[in-house]
């Protein structure tokens, strides 16, 4: 491909972006405005200019999106040039903390836990400190310790909770303790103990500025206050730092991102060259009109307007419905009128709401039309308790100071071994100041368990160290988990677990696709280990990373979920007070901005047609209640937007000629 080229068939803002390659830049990138084409053109046209790829650092959120940056920028560059290193924050903080960790104190060996881990270790430490009672859930001390290792404060009064914040500060050194003794991180750790990392020890910092002469963000409205520490301190006096991203679509404040990090960029950083990409290739005007309508209300927010050349195309559609029922059998009679006159496959349609949780009566109604339909967000693979066993064991097995994993493995299948026997191995442990496993190997010095109790544990470390070399050489690791699959009877286990031949084979399926990873792991990776495969699944389960291909049927989706993708036809559900915006929001104007902002990212994921419904009453908490219209409806400029009420007092064969008679004169006027 000749980079020069390409560079002509961008517009002139675009081009500005891609070409300005010293200093701090900013590339506001509105939604649909090609920015993933910039970025990858960018780091392209950097190595086409001479810069060496391996000096050019690319960091997203996801790893598909880092692999489709990688592909891009493969098709760009000259055969034999190299690649850049493209990775999402947290693959190159583990990349950075595998050969640097030992320096704060961690062996190199240190294994990731993930949510439901860090779950079992929360409730673990709960009940020996005795304060686990209901009044304080594991996930609430999670949520606020999660907080503070992001530097995040949550602002709305209404959601603190004084004796959850008091029992985070008590259990939270605890919890750090325990990690450490176990040699484990959690996700949090992967960005914080890199950022105490450079902080801490300059040398070491100064690596890797050497290393990485050329920094670029993308999505940067989505990082945090510890991602932006890290970013700040790596791009250090070169200031070679290009970051894109849009602050009209920073909706993951309740996470922790903070959109004072892509406003205040030009302050943080002098000289910033500040570049407005709003030409939008995705959407018809009308559509563009209603966003740009609504988002304007927003005061925290540096100013654009996007426009289109595509034409105006249909109006907005606004329909009320009188309750929850109602809405979803109009929007699934929309989508059969939709497939039926204009031949648009039900793959291009999409119904976005406020939670998986509304997506009920929708899955009910395109049912009961057989209309084909996938809900996005629903339970991960990686969450299936057959996997979590096997990565037990595999845990236990990269990382003998794991004791959270090896308690795991110890009883999937059970090992012979009691409550009784277990705590008598835990105790022997503490004593020395030894991991669990150890416990295991040390039987001939522990006093008051059975024979046979010691047997066992004297052969499940034999296991576990025999498979310990088996699977450290890198080389044939999938039949490796084969064969200890194979040695303790698991098969057998899940037979067992699951009663009925169906549910133990959709089980086994999933064991069988365990496998087929690794196998797919090894086959791509120079160097691959045991620790590498738990850390791809790690960290592909914990950024909830979408299907890459598309699902059957019509698609339902959550706001959030839906950021990034984009289809012919959407219909926006529940556009009403105390769900866009959401209840828990309106108490603060950052809170209404960020439901705006919400509802914004949903607007602008229509290309062609944009249809929204609220309800007159919905059903809540097992009541039914008169609903109010978003305050966000009323943003929408009239000129843009149709209220199609009148549609629910025709007969069916005249509202779908009347629907057909508009389309044609759309596409006759199109075309013209």
């Amino acid at each position: 491909m000749d980079i020069y080229k390409e560079l002509d068939r961008l517009n002139p803002r675009q081009r500005e972006a891609v070409m300005h390659t010293e200093g701090p830049i900013l590339v506001l990138a509105g939604a649909g405005s090609g920015k993933t084409r910039v970025i990858t053109m960018r780091t392209a046209y950097l190595i086409n200019s001479g810069v060496r790829p391996s000096s050019i650092l690319a960091v997203t959120f996801t790893n598909k999106a880092a692999r489709e940056m990688q592909d891009r920028v493969k098709s760009m560059v000259r055969s034999g040039a190299g690649l850049p290193v493209i990775s999402t924050f947290h693959s190159i903080c583990l990349r950075i903390l595998r050969k640097e960790i030992d320096h704060l104190g961690y062996r190199k060996d240190f294994t990731i836990y993930d949510t439901s881990e860090q779950l079992s270790l929360m409730r673990s430490i709960m009940s020996d400190i005795r304060f686990y009672d209901k009044s304080f859930k594991p996930e609430s001390v999670l949520e606020r310790i999660s907080w503070r290792k992001n530097e995040y404060t949550r602002h709305d009064s209404n959601d603190t909770d004084e004796s959850i914040e008091e029992a985070s500060e008590l259990i939270y050194p605890r919890y750090l303790e325990a990690l450490k003794s176990m040699n484990v991180l959690d996700f949090d750790d992967l960005l914080l103990l890199t950022l105490k990392l450079f902080k801490n020890y300059p040398d070491v910092l100064e690596k890797y500025r050497e290393r990485f002469l050329y920094v670029m963000v993308d999505e940067y409205q989505d990082t945090n206050r510890i991602q932006y520490g890290f970013i700040k301190l790596l791009a250090g006096k070169r200031n070679n730092l290009c970051v894109v991203g849009d602050d009209d679509q920073s909706i993951y404040g309740w996470r922790g991102a903070d959109i004072s990090n892509i406003l205040d960029f030009e302050k943080d950083f002098p000289g910033t060259l500040t570049v407005r990409l709003e030409q939008n290739y995705r959407s018809f005007d009308h559509i563009l009109k209603a966003a740009n309508g609504v988002i304007k209300n927003n005061i925290s927010r540096m100013e654009k307007s996007l426009w289109t050349q595509r034409g105006d195309g249909p109006k907005v559609n606004i329909f009320k419905a009188d309750d929850t029922e109602d809405e979803a059998d109009w929007i699934v009679d929309r989508i059969s009128m939709i497939r039926d006159e204009k031949n648009i496959p039900f793959e291009d349609i999409a119904v976005i709401y406020r939670a998986n949780t509304f997506s009920r009566p929708f899955e009910e109604a395109l049912r009961s039309k057989q209309i084909p339909y996938t809900v996005v967000g629903g339970t991960s693979y990686f969450e299936r308790r057959e996997i979590r066993d096997v990565v037990a064991w595999l845990k236990i097995i990269a990382n003998p100071s794991d004791d959270l994993s090896l308690l795991r493995a110890i009883s999937a299948p059970k090992r012979g071994l009691g409550p009784s026997a277990i705590k008598s191995l835990s105790d022997f442990a503490q004593s020395k100041s030894i991991a669990m496993l150890e416990a295991f190997g040390r039987t001939d010095e522990i006093n008051g368990i059975s024979r046979r109790a010691l047997s066992s544990a004297e052969i499940f470390y034999a296991v576990i160290d025999r498979y310990r070399e088996i699977l450290s050489k890198g080389k044939n690791m999938a039949s490796g988990v084969k064969e200890l699959l194979e040695e303790i009877h698991f098969r057998d286990y899940i037979t067992h677990l699951y009663k009925g031949p169906e549910a133990a084979f959709r089980r086994m399926e999933n064991l069988d696709g365990l496998v087929e990873s690794l196998e797919h792991y090894e086959s791509r990776e120079r160097s691959p280990s045991i620790q590498g495969f738990l850390e791809t699944m790690a960290l592909t389960d914990m950024l909830e990373e979408k299907e890459e291909k598309k699902g059957q049927g019509v698609t339902l989706i959550s706001f959030h979920s839906s950021k990034g993708l984009e289809f012919p036809v959407v219909f926006i559900a529940g556009a009403e007070e105390e769900l866009v915006p959401h209840k828990k929001s309106v108490h603060t104007s950052s809170g209404v901005e960020e439901e705006r902002r919400l509802f914004y990212v949903g607007i602008t994921r229509a290309m062609k047609e944009l249809f929204i419904t609220y309800t007159e009453k919905r059903r809540k908490y097992g009541k039914e209640k008169l609903s109010v219209p978003s305050r966000f409806l009323k943003e929408i400029p009239e000129d843009v937007s149709i209220n199609i009420d009148r549609f629910v007092k025709m007969e069916p064969e005249e509202e779908k000629a009347y629907v057909k008679s508009m389309y044609e004169n759309f596409m006759a006027k199109f075309e013209e």
